[in-house]
């Protein structure tokens, strides 16, 4: 029943890992959430470890998924991160709705109309979300979830990106430098979506203009284009807008990284999306799914500050084609079973 239950999986993944940070970061003191899924070892210790590379604080905690769809995995997390830090940091149930969505949780989606979902189902939950009182603390501005698709076509050309920086604008080189890098990095962005990663296609940082500056200007671009009632420019800062968010999010690491990964075998695959693979991550190539693990495990914080969890085939632990990518990670990475 697995496939139809995403609910389940978000559900038992996260009780894995944040149930076990809570119970070594706060021993004896009860879990605000449900541990269903939650196991222990004889003496007490969790069962996947004590993830004892993750911040003493949810403050500083960041979550990532990936191939987010629909979310369910965000509202999961959300649904945990909640009453936790109402918990550990004394926090009104909207203080802490706002925190997680401004520092906590971040997804990237292919499907620009699964990211739409994706926003309006984190969103839902936080207007519901219970207040002391136990009534919803009801539709309100909220930060914006950082959720961004990573997939949008760019149909324009680099120069129409650097023609939305005026010359007013202080620093407008370096601001069209950054649009040029942009532009580059996701050129391919609807077939290689999440496996973009801004930090391997330039040495240079992607980011060399502050994010939040580029963000700014594009913002006033949108401004400026919508009050001229110019669609096509307004598309355009739309666009830029969308994939400097996503390239925003591929340019850090989280200490969870947690997917339902797409899967596709290597004869099905694109050419480019064959090529790309065997450029990029030649031991996993066989399967999209093991390449996104590969891609996952990018995006986690080195060392034991980071952890990936994957829902993904199982057939790759047991089959000769894996044998490569089992030998590589059982030298390279700690298995949390």
């Amino acid at each position: 029943d697995a496939p139809c239950c995403p609910g389940r999986w978000a559900g038992g993944v996260h009780t894995i890992s944040l149930g076990a940070w809570w119970a070594t970061r706060h021993p004896g003191k009860p879990c605000p959430v449900n541990l269903d899924y939650f196991r222990t070892l004889e003496d007490g210790t969790p069962a996947a470890g004590k993830f004892e590379g993750w911040p003493d604080s949810l403050a500083d905690f960041k979550l990532l998924d990936p191939c987010c769809g629909s979310g369910h995995f965000l509202v999961a997390a959300f649904l945990m991160l909640v009453p936790m830090r109402m918990a550990a940091e004394g926090l009104t149930a909207k203080e802490a709705v706002n925190r997680v969505l401004a520092g906590n949780l971040h997804g990237l989606e292919l499907d620009p109309r699964c990211v739409e979902i994706a926003v309006f189902a984190v969103a839902l939950e936080a207007w519901r979300y219970p207040d002391a009182s136990g009534k919803p603390l009801g539709v309100r501005e909220i930060p914006a979830p950082n959720i961004a698709c990573c997939g949008l076509k760019i149909s324009a050309k680099a120069q129409d990106w650097e023609a939305l920086i005026p010359d007013s604008e202080e620093n407008a080189e370096s601001m069209r430098s950054g649009l040029r890098r942009l532009y580059a990095t996701f050129a391919k962005a609807p077939l290689l979506g999440s496996l973009l990663d801004p930090r391997k296609h330039h040495r240079e940082d992607l980011f060399q203009v502050r994010y939040d500056a580029l963000r700014t200007a594009l913002s006033a671009a949108l401004a400026l284009e919508n009050s001229k009632k110019s669609s096509e420019l307004w598309d355009l800062a739309i666009s830029a807008q969308g994939l400097l968010e996503a390239a925003n999010i591929l340019d850090h690491q989280y200490n969870l990284v947690i997917t339902n990964v797409p899967y596709l075998a290597r004869g099905k695959q694109d050419p480019e999306l064959q090529d790309y693979c065997e450029a990029n991550y030649p031991i996993a190539r066989n399967d999209l799914a093991n390449v996104f693990l590969e891609r996952c495990l990018e995006l986690a914080k080195p060392s034991n500050a980071g952890v990936t969890q994957i829902v993904m085939p199982q057939n790759w632990l047991f089959q000769s084609t894996g044998e490569l990518q089992r030998t590589d990670l059982l030298k390279r990475v700690s298995w949390l079973l």
